[in-house]
């Protein structure tokens, strides 16, 4: 009956841690119910962050780190070393809520907390493809930063052992230099003040200018006209200007069918034949200056016929003279 009942109780015990281990479990995200979405994430560093780190979300644990993957050769497209590739498990609703703009970063608990991957949903509307890599926001590497800290210094440990007062002349030259240029500036005072005004007038002006051209540009604006009729004499130009062309076309083509059959012997007959035409042509202009001489003279009374034209009489009795050869035709051949 002891040993029934002490068996019991050992039972019962083990049941008891059993399920505290669980719930413990649960409890720290070790175990999960109803299938945890996996999403990759690359890295150049892990930044301390080991297989099982939590993942958070708004600081609320949604998953972890369920491997971490080294690929030693890999590179992104930029040529830098992109080495770790970290699976994570999240729940379905951290899943779901994840957008093209997703951000991983690495932080941790306190200055020297355990390392974890904090997750920003995004601010996108595209949800994100699960199946698509996120590239992670690498941590600062404390130890590169530790390097080059470690360089400078030394280099500035070089300096000041080959001039010990490299340092002083470094701070008298700074303090030197805001020295002069307070002085440039009260001397140069008004100068400068004027140089301050004229700018603001510039201002003024170019807005002034932006805002007529602003105006002449708007419909109904006199540069807005000037565009349009330049379109509408460039639309012109492309309808007329083909008709132009065939029509120059047929006319060289003519001139060239008529041109065409002339020879060398041609050209110089046809040369002659100006010559002559040109020559007659000065003769003419020489003749028609004689006559216009002789018709000035005449119409002036000078010579005989010239007095004869301007003497009434005479012209009275040669008009009657005429008047009575036309109606008597036959007194040219007989006399009485």
């Amino acid at each position: 009956m002891d040993e029934s009942r002490l068996e019991l109780k050992v039972g019962a015990l083990v049941l008891a841690a059993l399920v505290g281990a669980f719930t413990l479990l649960v409890l720290m995200g070790e175990l999960s119910f109803g299938g945890a979405r996996k999403i990759t994430v690359d890295f150049s560093h892990t930044g301390n962050v080991v297989k099982n780190a939590p993942v958070k979300l708004g600081g609320v644990v949604v998953g972890k780190v369920e491997e971490v993957e080294l690929l030693a050769s890999r590179r992104d497209p930029a040529g830098s070393p992109l080495p770790v590739k970290m699976t994570l498990g999240l729940t379905r609703d951290a899943a779901e809520a994840l957008r093209k703009d997703v951000m991983v970063t690495i932080s941790s608990v306190g200055p020297l907390g355990e390392s974890y991957l904090e997750v920003s949903p995004g601010a996108g509307k595209e949800p994100h493809d699960l199946k698509v890599s996120i590239r992670g926001v690498d941590s600062p590497r404390i130890d590169l930063v530790s390097n080059r800290l470690a360089k400078f210094l030394d280099a500035a440990a070089t300096v000041l052992e080959s001039d010990p007062q490299a340092f002083t002349k470094l701070v008298k030259g700074v303090g030197g230099l805001t020295t002069t240029v307070d002085g440039v500036i009260e001397e140069n005072r008004d100068e400068l003040k004027t140089l301050a005004e004229d700018l603001s007038v510039a201002a003024s002006d170019l807005r002034v200018v932006a805002a007529t051209a602003r105006k002449q540009l708007e419909p109904g604006g006199k540069a807005n006209g000037l565009i349009d009729d330049a379109a509408a004499t460039a639309k012109v130009a492309r309808a007329e200007l083909p008709e132009l062309s065939k029509q120059a076309s047929i006319a060289l083509g003519g001139l060239a069918r008529v041109s065409g059959p002339l020879t060398e012997e041609d050209g110089q007959r046809l040369k002659a034949m100006i010559a002559k035409y040109q020559s007659a042509g000065e003769k003419l202009d020489s003749l028609a200056t004689r006559a216009d001489r002789v018709l000035a003279k005449l119409d002036a009374g000078e010579g005989s016929l010239g007095a004869a034209m301007k003497d009434k009489a005479v012209y009275d009795e040669l008009k009657s003279l005429l008047t009575d050869v036309r109606k008597n035709p036959w007194k040219l051949l007989w006399k009485d």
